[in-house]
């Protein structure tokens, strides 16, 4: 069976246009989040995007997060034209390009006048149409899948190209998400009373809740099988995912669904409890996720057992289906540079 390389990784958020600012603003505990307590990009940022990419990219803030980072990792893999061609490709987001949506929203009513442009607007709802794009720009012909199963998007997307690999489908795969802020992400968590209006703080007895963030995150892998072309940022030993199918918009309390995954990949990957050094976790800040998710920890890990569980979604906010990704990215930057990110809980606030 297939191992997973790890050849080419890339991020960009509120805290930085690639994955080393990513890094260095979660270890020097630099937080980008707003007096809203969301974490947005730059508008100078998006400006240099739309500068760098092609036309018909030009609209979409969800395309040129991706186009950014594809550009980026391709350059890192050293993968030729024919090799980018026959990949896979699986793409994540729960938002897409719903910016574009939501300019075309108000003129639904007059059907008669804005014809044109309502069959845009919906064409525009369809969560696969940057993957369209990307595939198109960059002539991507291999198996493309799209995940939207909100949070976990991202690390299902690695789980699935693992998945890929192993099974011998593709030699290689491209695993990419974004995730942009929008009116209906930003009403929707404030619905579920879940937004905090400061830095929010994992895992803290005195937490408020999440910072929505936006962002995207592209890791590249391939069969261990084929030559060495690049030194590799690392290897994916074990990857699962699972359905606990407790509740639409809260974990199992008990932490169930988290607890069986990391014992399924512990045993996937024939590594024991004592031979973890690090858990970067989800970590949103939110009363029930903290709670279930640390649940899952202590289940799994002895009570002895001494490992700093961290997370660094109050620097760059939560990015929804995009953290995994962005913060596998970081993570991995971490582990090159012999780092244990920290967790950042709002006692001083970093303003870019």
């Amino acid at each position: 069976m297939n191992a997973s390389r790890i050849v080419g990784i890339e991020a960009i958020s509120s805290a930085g246009t690639d994955k080393f600012a990513n890094f260095k603003n979660c270890l020097q505990k630099k937080s980008f989040i707003d007096s809203d307590g969301l974490s947005k990009i730059s508008e100078s940022t998006w400006s240099d995007l739309r500068k760098q990419n092609p036309e018909q990219l030009k609209n979409s803030k969800s395309s040129l997060l991706a186009s950014h980072c594809l550009k980026s990792v391709f350059a890192q893999s050293l993968w030729s034209p024919d090799e980018i061609k026959t990949c896979g490709f699986i793409f994540a987001s729960t938002t897409s390009q719903i910016d574009l949506w939501e300019k075309d929203l108000p003129h639904y009513k007059d059907i008669t006048q804005n014809r044109e442009r309502l069959e845009r607007a919906v064409f525009h709802q369809s969560l696969g149409y940057p993957l369209v794009q990307l595939s198109k720009q960059f002539d991507i012909q291999g198996p493309k899948s799209v995940v939207a199963s909100s949070c976990s998007a991202g690390l299902q997307a690695i789980a699935m190209a693992d998945l890929l690999i192993r099974s011998n489908v593709v030699d290689r795969c491209i695993i990419g998400s974004t995730e942009i802020l929008s009116e209906l992400t930003t009403v929707g968590f404030n619905s579920l009373r879940l937004v905090a209006k400061t830095n929010s703080k994992p895992f803290a007895k005195n937490r408020t809740g999440i910072n929505l963030g936006e962002g995207a995150g592209f890791i590249l892998i391939e069969s261990d099988q084929l030559p060495h072309k690049t030194i590799p940022w690392g290897y994916i030993s074990a990857a699962n995912f699972n359905l606990d199918a407790y509740h639409a918009t809260a974990p199992q309390p008990e932490g169930k669904g988290s607890f069986e995954s990391m014992a399924a990949v512990l045993k996937m990957a024939q590594l024991s409890t004592e031979q973890i050094p690090w858990i970067y976790s989800h970590g949103t800040g939110s009363a029930a996720n903290d709670a279930s998710e640390s649940c899952a920890i202590r289940t799994l890990f002895p009570k002895s057992a001494n490992i700093p569980v961290t997370s660094t979604k109050s620097i760059h906010g939560h990015t929804l289906a995009a953290s995994g990704i962005i913060e596998s990215v970081i993570g991995l930057v971490a582990m090159k540079e012999n780092y244990i990110l920290p967790t950042f809980t709002g006692a001083e606030i970093f303003q870019p």
